[in-house]
């Protein structure tokens, strides 16, 4: 009894929000349906449906492409700071 008490305060949801999709097997509420097709993705691979594992591939593929995207974006930035502070420095330093 105690470790059922603990479980659903884990997954307490605020009584001023509402969850915004539920996982189909354990019933975990997520925020947004992309988290539950993560959860159901990653937590219940071998039970999912073809159609739940097409769609957690499809959301997987979308966020290595916005991660590739941040990382890339990141990159750019620290060379224009790197490039802009070498600029800066030469114009006071050799003028």
């Amino acid at each position: 009894m105690a470790t059922d008490r603990a479980l659903e305060r884990e997954y307490e949801v605020p009584t001023d929000e509402s969850p915004g999709a539920a996982c189909p097997y354990c019933g975990r509420p997520f925020r947004s349906e992309r988290y539950a097709t993560f959860h159901v993705g990653v937590d219940h691979a071998e039970e999912c449906t073809d159609d739940e594992r097409e769609a957690f591939d499809d959301e997987r593929d979308d966020e290595e492409y916005e991660l590739f995207t941040f990382h890339f974006k990141a990159a750019i930035s620290v060379f224009l700071v790197y490039f802009l502070f070498t600029f800066i420095y030469a114009l006071v330093w050799a003028g």
